[in-house]
Order: C-alpha cells, then sequence, then structure tokens
C-alpha cells in the first residue's frame, strides 16, 4: 500500500474529496495544486494538522513538479489536475497545456522517481459518441490523448498506470463544469432555493464518496500496464436525480429541462478496475442525494453559527 501519496488537483473537488479519504484511511497526503484554497476540503473536514502536506505546484512547470515529487518521494500519484469542458472551449491552448502537458510531466516525474503507481482523470468525454463517432469537445480530446500516451509510456518505459473515467459525479464541493448542475440542483433544494436543471440525459451518475474510494483503493493497489476503466456501468436519468432529491426534500422546488444532452449509453467496461481493486459496492442515488443534502445543510448551519 501505498502510505504517502501525492494528488495533484488537490484543491479540487474530486482532489478535496480523496485527499479526506485518504486521510480517514491513515494515510499521508501530499496536496499540490497550482492554488492554495482548501475551502472544499473544509467543506467535508477541518484542515488537520498531520498527514496533510500543501504544496503549491504548477503540473505545467516540468521542473517544479520533478523537484516536489523527488523531495517528497510518494508511493503513488493520484492525478487530478486539469481544466474542465468550459474552459478548454474558451481557451484551448491552456487547456491543451494544462491537461496534455501536464499528464506528460507527471508521467515523466514519476518515471524519473521510480514511482510504479499513477492513477489519473480520463473521463466520460472521451468515449466516442455522436454522427461523428468521436469526443464532442475538446476536453473529451483532450482526455482522450492522455489515455494513449499512457498506454505508450507503458509500451516505452514500463510505467504502470491507471485511468479512470468518472462519468457525472455529485457531491458538495462540484460547482466546475457543465455537469455540476446536478450538484447545484441538490444544493438549491437542501438550502430552499428553486433551481431548473439545464438539460436532461441518462447517463452513469456516480457519488463522489464512491468515486474516491474507489481512487484511494486503487493508488493502494499493485497492476501492470496502462489499463483504463470506466468506474460504473449503472445507467439512469436525469427523472431519477429529480425524483431521490423530491424524495430527500419533498417541498423543494427544483424543476427538469425539455433540452437533451447527449451521453453514452453503452460500452462501459468495469472489468481493469476489478482486476485492481476487486468487487465494490456503489452508493444508491437516493442515498448519495440524501447524504448530498445533509451535508450542504450541517454546513450551512456551521456558517450560521460563525457569523452569529
Amino acid at each position: 500500500m501505498a502510505d504517502r501519496v501525492l494528488i495533484t488537483g488537490a484543491t479540487g473537488f474530486l482532489g478535496a474529496w480523496t485527499i479526506d479519504r485518504l486521510l480517514a484511511e491513515g494515510r499521508e497526503v501530499i496536496a499540490t495544486d497550482l492554488g492554495t484554497d482548501h475551502r472544499r476540503l473544509e467543506a467535508i473536514r477541518p484542515l488537520p494538522e498531520k498527514g496533510l502536506l500543501i504544496e503549491r505546484c504548477d503540473v505545467t512547470d516540468a521542473a517544479a513538479l520533478n523537484e516536489l515529487v523527488s523531495r517528497t518521494r510518494p508511493g503513488g500519484i493520484i492525478h487530478l489536475a486539469a481544466l474542465q469542458i468550459p474552459q478548454c472551449r474558451e481557451n484551448p491552448a491552456l487547456g491543451a497545456s494544462v491537461n496534455i502537458l501536464g499528464h506528460i510531466n507527471v508521467l515523466e516525474a514519476a518515471r524519473a522517481a521510480g514511482i510504479g503507481k499513477v492513477v489519473y482523470t480520463s473521463s466520460i468525454a472521451a468515449k466516442p459518441r455522436g454522427p461523428a463517432n468521436a469526443p464532442s469537445n475538446l476536453y473529451g480530446v483532450y482526455k482522450k490523448t492522455c489515455e494513449e500516451i499512457s498506454r505508450l509510456y507503458w509500451q516505452d518505459h514500463g510505467l504502470p498506470s491507471l485511468g479512470l473515467r468518472p462519468h457525472i459525479v455529485y457531491g458538495v464541493g462540484r460547482d466546475d463544469g457543465e455537469t455540476s448542475a446536478i450538484t447545484r440542483a441538490i444544493e438549491a433544494a437542501a438550502l430552499g432555493r428553486a433551481y431548473t436543471l439545464p438539460f436532461r440525459t441518462r447517463s452513469c451518475f456516480q457519488y463522489v464518496g464512491d468515486v474516491a474510494r474507489i481512487f484511494a483503493r486503487a493508488v493502494g493497489s499493485d497492476w501492470q500496464g496502462a489499463l483504463l476503466s470506466d468506474v460504473t456501468d449503472n445507467v439512469i436519468s436525469t427523472d431519477d436525480i429529480l425524483a431521490a432529491i423530491r424524495k430527500a426534500v419533498p417541498d423543494s422546488r427544483i424543476d427538469g429541462s425539455a433540452e437533451e444532452r447527449e451521453s453514452p449509453l453503452v460500452g462501459f467496461d468495469t472489468e481493469p478496475l476489478r482486476q485492481v481493486i476487486g468487487d465494490w459496492t456503489e452508493t444508491g442515488v437516493e442515498d448519495g442525494v440524501a447524504q448530498t443534502v445533509s451535508l450542504y445543510r450541517d454546513n450551512a448551519a456551521r456558517m450560521s453559527r460563525q457569523g452569529a
């Protein structure tokens, strides 16, 4: 097991939840990001006095990343740093720099330090779809490119990697990216606000606590090859999300949308991940939404007490 884990993109949504999970398991975490604002983590747990080393590092800076990895000597790396769909659309060059060059820099740093456990986020956006049978946005193209780069790093250098494709992940702290609308709807319901989902779709919706546990288990495991895996194949719809919200908050004012958002519905493969971590249990949508509502309300109550 990797007792010391380096996480890039540590101030992000998945970063915060994965840090929380690793710390809960007693592992030491080196949390690195371009910024040092850990409000998403603080929405889950107070910043600990021990076990968490916060470092500022830009994954596009190869020299700085190599120095950090060499100095801290993690047993494994979880690479989460990436710009999301809107940022990649608005600034393609920066998106490519962070998402592709940053990915290469992480693999190079791991190779130089002899680290044989790199777990990284790909995305459902990398999957082909629509008339072009290809990713539908630059973010997906960048993620697909990173999958191929990882494959070649195993072929050329023997560097093991595990690329995980989260789908639509929801939970406290998901406030960035197009599909953050699912979490915004849950937050609005929890806090008594009205909200209309901007799209409807059928897809795989995952509670963030499940995804964090998967990342933590994966980086503590051993494997060979450049593996690539979905993390679920359970397809539901935004109607199911709305029903779960209304069950958790009966008086909620959350509406759906008639605008369809295309999402892959078939071709999911979770077997590579099962080879690494074995079986896992998914949190059902009703429980995941209820837990998210509860945490939003707890945080709101805490902020109210602090402001009183």
